[in-house]
């Protein structure tokens, strides 16, 4: 069983939480975390590239001169790829990027970056987070005292001042628990997250 300290946002301990057997793994399964990762980034894609084929260029139809007799190449319409102006020979189409992945797979890569973080100390469980106003400057002073510079910050509910309060400071991400995922843990150095969005992330991630 792993025991993480919990801290207030004057980094002082306020608490510990413990943590099942096996929820946080030794160090993070690289081959798993790049397949994952790949995964993600392929739902990213619009798949929305395309060209025009000989068939959809504006053009005539028209033979543009005879078959034989001219002491030139044989040719159909104007539209042909090699005329410029033509369509364009075997291009882009849209498409769907997206594959899929098992949900026990996605979720065990999820676990080892978690507790990869845990092991390199950059994991930072907080009782709550919240700010008294929707102020930047008030939000990069407590990080600031944290001694934290880049950070994805998890939180178990929506907060409009810690998500508006950090939403243009550069290293910085809020999101909910249920909407946290591989690319943006492994986007930045530290993971910060609330005592119930730990608590969430373990019936989530189990």
């Amino acid at each position: 069983m792993s025991t993480i300290e919990v801290y207030n946002l004057q980094k002082k301990k306020v608490g510990d939480v413990n943590l099942p057997e096996g929820f946080l793994l030794g160090k993070a399964h690289l081959p798993l975390v790049h397949q994952v990762l790949n995964w993600q980034r392929s739902h990213l894609r619009a798949g929305t590239s395309s060209v025009k084929n000989r068939h959809a260029v504006s053009g005539s139809t028209v033979k543009i001169y005879r078959q034989k007799g001219t002491g030139n190449a044989r040719h159909g319409d104007i539209k042909a790829p090699i005329f410029v102006g033509g369509g364009q020979t075997f291009g882009p189409r849209p498409r769907d990027w997206s594959t899929k992945l098992p949900k026990k797979m996605r979720h065990t890569a999820l676990r080892s970056l978690i507790g990869q973080k845990y092991n390199e100390k950059r994991l930072y469980i907080f009782k709550e987070i919240d700010f008294k106003a929707i102020k930047t400057k008030i939000a990069v002073e407590v990080f600031e005292k944290l001694n934290i510079g880049n950070a994805l910050v998890v939180l178990d509910k929506p907060a409009e001042k810690v998500f508006k309060s950090l939403r243009n400071v550069p290293g910085f991400k809020v999101i909910l628990v249920n909407h946290i995922n591989v690319l943006d843990v492994l986007a930045h150095d530290y993971l910060v997250m609330t005592q119930v969005a730990l608590d969430k992330a373990q019936e989530i991630l189990a």
